[in-house]
């Protein structure tokens, strides 16, 4: 949408007021001088629900406020039910430029009594995106007389925004012993996984921990997603807000993207540590490589993913062989896949096919899922779920898998780390796994 003048821009506003008749809401999105999203969201600092992702490496940040319209669901349907939501949103609402950006939760568990959460969807009432120094706002309202006026003064605002100076947050030195939920449940469940294996009752199960961080001081949320956003560029910077904190993170691992009718996702498993020096780095890459249990892993996460694409028809769903995906202090196997989006399909129909893979879960899924409760002391709520956004027209979005997180409640933190267990594991292995995984939170958080 060109620039317009101010009063331009007021008749629009006015004219989509008048032909909404009282029903519904406006979307307004518009150009601005470039500005940093999560600079917006620290200043604004309005209360949960908010969202907010970034991909430093790639120059695309993006930054919500609080929710207009909402739809909340639960089940093994959820995903279908939110699609159908959208579609009555984006008939229900007026648009002046660009369509808006609709914020996307999807706890790891389908039911609310597993995780005492639903799945969201949100229409914010602010939203900044941020990609290669080129920044638009879109506002949203509901329809209500004098509301164009109100979006004219709020779009002004914005055009001249000014950042709230913040005093940096102190850094509290991360204790030598965090408080593990459930005491010292995890090498006896590792065990009995294993030998679960063994009796073919599923391949794969994907056990996660929790350790709980106590301090005099509140934690910092925003300063911590500077943090993060800057140890990690390759990452994917994430804030989602639950009913008991924010959780906060960074994540290597995209559920999925589609743009363009190009549908992209990837297989991440398969982990060992970063060496402290150049030729330790290269060894252990080597041999990550070379593992068999590893490779086993990734492998059958792979196949899991492409097998779930063709059953929703996704066409020349590809694969490439792993390659290494380095972060500060671990490094990961990886696998790209992508394919070509059918015409009969929408971006909520593939990403419930996927979610969640067998990265998060287990294999079969339908299998290896049913057990996790039982050897989990622990709720995940959306850790492990999917976080990110859906374009109102359903043909566009992006999900990330909520993982490298921690969730935030005043003085109080959770942080959540998961392994991978196939046959052949080794508890002290997987614990050691899981403590190399925490750090990547554990070190940012102010």
């Amino acid at each position: 949408m060109a620039e317009i003048s101010v009063q331009a821009e007021l008749q629009a506003l006015q004219e989509a007021e008048r032909r909404a008749t009282g029903k519904g809401w406006i979307s307004y999105s518009f150009s601005v001088p470039e500005l940093d999203p999560l600079a917006v969201l620290e200043t604004l600092n309005e209360p949960a629900p908010r969202a907010f992702f970034e991909n430093p490496s790639r120059h695309r940040a993006h930054a919500a406020g609080r929710p207009v319209a909402t739809w909340q669901g639960t089940g093994t349907q959820r995903f279908l039910e939110a699609n159908l939501w959208l579609r009555q949103l984006k008939k229900d609402l007026h648009c002046i430029g660009p369509e808006p950006r609709i914020i996307a939760t999807f706890p790891f568990y389908p039911e609310k009594t597993q995780t005492g959460l639903t799945s969201q969807l949100f229409l914010p009432a602010w939203q900044v995106v941020t990609e290669n120094g080129q920044t638009q706002v879109t506002l949203a309202a509901a329809v209500r007389p004098g509301i164009a006026e109100s979006l004219a003064q709020q779009a002004e605002a914005f055009r001249h925004f000014n950042y709230k100076a913040e005093t940096p947050a102190t850094r509290t030195q991360i204790p030598t012993v965090l408080t593990e939920v459930g005491g010292n449940w995890f090498p006896s469940a590792v065990t009995r996984a294993t030998e679960l294996i063994r009796e073919g009752a599923f391949e794969k199960i994907v056990l996660a921990r929790a350790f709980d961080w106590r301090r005099p001081e509140p934690f910092n949320a925003y300063g911590s997603l500077h943090r993060l956003r800057r140890a990690n560029p390759p990452c994917h910077t994430f804030l989602v807000d639950e009913p008991e904190g924010a959780l906060i993170g960074s994540t290597p691992e995209t559920l999925l993207s589609l743009f363009d009718s190009a549908i992209r996702t990837e297989s991440v498993a398969g982990t060992t540590r970063r060496g402290e020096s150049a030729s330790e780095d290269a060894s252990l890459a080597e041999a990550l490589l070379s593992s068999e249990k590893d490779l086993r892993e990734h492998s059958a996460v792979t196949a899991s993913i492409l097998r779930r694409l063709r059953m929703v028809g996704v066409l020349a769903a590809t694969s490439q062989s792993p390659e290494l995906l380095r972060l500060g202090n671990v490094m990961h196997l990886r696998t790209p896949i992508e394919g070509t989006m059918p015409a009969d399909r929408t971006f909520l129909e593939i990403a419930g096919e996927l979610h969640p893979t067998p990265a998060v879960g287990g294999k079969p899924r339908d299998l290896a899922l049913p057990f996790i409760p039982g050897f989990e002391p622990h709720q995940r709520g959306l850790y492990t779920g999917a976080v990110g956004w859906v374009g109102l027209n359903g043909n566009t979005g992006k999900l990330f898998v909520a993982l490298r997180c921690a969730r935030l409640h005043n003085h109080e933190a959770r942080a959540f780390a998961g392994a991978g267990i196939v046959a052949g594991s080794n508890p002290q292995a997987e614990a050691a796994e899981t403590e190399m995984k925490l750090r990547t939170i554990l070190e940012a958080l102010v």
